[in-house]
């Protein structure tokens, strides 16, 4: 049996990854210039693909899964276009990627695998093209997470693959000389975390329920009113 003390829970892990975004989101608007800061904030989208592809897992309820990840994807939508600071190209906040990657386990695991494969392409295709946070990575390693979620050789192993391959995607146009491909490697260390989770919820009450959702919109508002204060 695992020893609760010395493993991730559920609530663990995500405050782990909330507090590594508020560093990143945090660096990227008051520290710019220091670039290599953010490798920090790499924990963060992993744990939370991790977490959503778990959630499907255990939900008793998808509609609502998916409608609070939407709603908070929309409210996060006005001040993450303000943080990012790109009115020309609108960029959409990484909620809605999570959301893309859930819908597309539905859809492989109750479709059928044409439908679910026709759906999830569409949908990766989307947040590559769509300017997505995270891109198709982000729905592709959601994906792999669920199918890989009782093999931890199996997750290690596809996360890693798309991880290089995420990597090689700003290597490749950025050149070796860039800072950014050296950043994106650190998504690496997510794993390792990861594989402490102990299949276990932690503090689970409707505050800890409602507290990373509501995190997302508030945390980035208020970087962005202080931003404009100081």
């Amino acid at each position: 049996m695992l020893d609760s003390r010395k493993y991730l829970n559920a609530f663990q892990l995500k405050l782990i990854a909330a507090c590594a975004m508020l560093i990143d989101h945090t660096v990227y608007v008051f520290y710019s210039e220091q670039l290599f800061l953010r490798s920090i904030g790499r924990l963060a989208f992993p744990i939370f693909a991790y977490m959503v592809a778990i959630g499907y897992s255990r939900t008793r309820n998808l509609k609502n899964y998916i409608f609070r990840m939407l709603l908070f994807a929309i409210l996060a939508q006005v001040p993450y276009v303000f943080m990012i600071g790109d009115f020309k190209n609108i960029p959409f906040n990484v909620i809605f990627t999570l959301l893309f990657g859930l819908i597309s386990i539905y859809a492989i695991d109750k479709g059928g695998l044409i439908i679910g494969f026709i759906v999830s392409l569409a949908l990766a295709l989307f947040a590559q093209f769509g300017g997505f946070d995270h891109y198709a990575f982000g729905v592709l390693l959601v994906i792999a997470f669920y199918y890989t979620r009782d093999s931890k050789l199996l997750r290690n192993i596809s996360s890693t693959i798309l991880i290089l391959l995420f990597t090689l995607s700003y290597l490749i146009p950025y050149g070796v000389e860039s800072w950014i491909w050296i950043i994106i490697l650190f998504y690496l260390f997510a794993i390792p975390f990861i594989n402490l989770y102990n299949n276990k919820k932690g503090i689970d009450n409707p505050f800890t329920k409602w507290f990373f959702y509501v995190f997302y919109p508030i945390h980035i508002s208020l970087i962005v009113l202080l931003s404009k204060i100081l």
